[in-house]
């Protein structure tokens, strides 16, 4: 299968890129080189043109291993978290599970994409105050920040 790697831009702040910010999830301008690296993942889906295939969001600029998680411990804050050195195989599954989403089309906009959680089917990722949430989208606004556009990847590393 190939890699299939990407960033993502918010559909509302369209200079604004999911970004992992040293452990936490967010939507940044891109500044810096440090920035493009951080604002690279890989799908692990297989594919990122046809909707309902689930996958993880996984860092795809070293270091390697990293994908973005559902915090519940913290508010369902979206957190960068290093997965593919857990050894207790309970613990590594549970991360997983908890990494894992379903692409679909965006309900604002069917064209572009939002991340459903498979652990929490009524949550999307989405941002709030620059900060990345698995939340519930009811409102408009919630729709906006659940929809991300696909971009290709800001950094061609690879590991």
């Amino acid at each position: 299968m190939a890699v299939l790697k990407l960033s993502l831009f918010s559909n509302n702040l369209p200079d604004f890129f999911i970004i992992d910010h040293s452990g936490l999830a967010d939507i940044a301008k891109i500044e810096t080189e440090q920035d493009r690296r951080d604002a690279t993942f890989q799908w692990t889906g297989p594919s990122l043109v046809t909707f309902g295939g689930t996958g993880m969001l996984v860092r795809a600029v070293a270091p390697p291993g990293f994908c973005l998680r559902i915090a519940t411990f913290d508010d369902f804050r979206i957190h960068s978290k290093f997965f593919t050195g857990i050894i207790d195989p309970q613990v590594k599954a549970e991360v997983i599970e908890e990494s894992t989403y379903i692409i679909e089309a965006a309900e604002i906009d069917p064209n572009q994409a939002s991340f459903r959680s498979v652990k929490f089917p009524d949550r999307f990722i989405r941002h709030r105050n620059f900060e990345l949430f698995a939340e519930p989208v009811v409102t408009i606004d919630d729709m906006q920040s659940a929809c991300f556009r696909i971009a290709p990847p800001l950094h061609p590393e690879e590991f």
